[in-house]
């Protein structure tokens, strides 16, 4: 006899189905109005997921600090700012994470300031 039975499998193997299809619906609600990034335009709001690809802690005006962060899919990277802010809990390099906010651009590059934010599960699809 084997050390699980057939009903404590079939359970296990349904509640793994239950929770697949869970993160799934969590996926399809929070991505919805998600744009690449390589189709982000100067001054447009925008609502963009992706990996967390660089952090640091970088002076903005007067000396404040402010946390900025790469976010990356596969189809480019944006800057995302925080101002005033050191850490954000949760985030770290490989995060997943949707942003929303308008672009603008600072250092010729185009960023998202101080935008609303949510932090995806690793098992969640990021659709680019």
């Amino acid at each position: 006899m084997g050390l699980f039975s057939g009903s404590a499998k079939r359970l296990e193997k349904e509640r793994i189905d239950q929770t697949k299809r869970q993160f799934a619906d969590l996926g399809a609600r929070s991505l919805a109005g998600v744009m690449p990034i390589a189709d982000v335009k100067w001054r447009e709001k925008v609502k963009v997921a992706g990996r967390v690809k660089a952090l640091r802690v970088q002076p903005w005006a007067d000396q404040v600090a402010s946390l900025e962060l790469t976010l990356a899919d596969e189809t480019g990277g944006i800057t995302v700012v925080f101002l005033g802010r050191r850490t954000l809990g949760g985030v770290h390099l490989g995060t997943h994470l949707i942003v929303e906010g308008m672009t603008s651009e600072h250092h010729r590059l185009l960023t998202i300031l101080n935008p609303a934010y949510q932090l995806l599960p690793r098992q969640v699809e990021l659709p680019y």
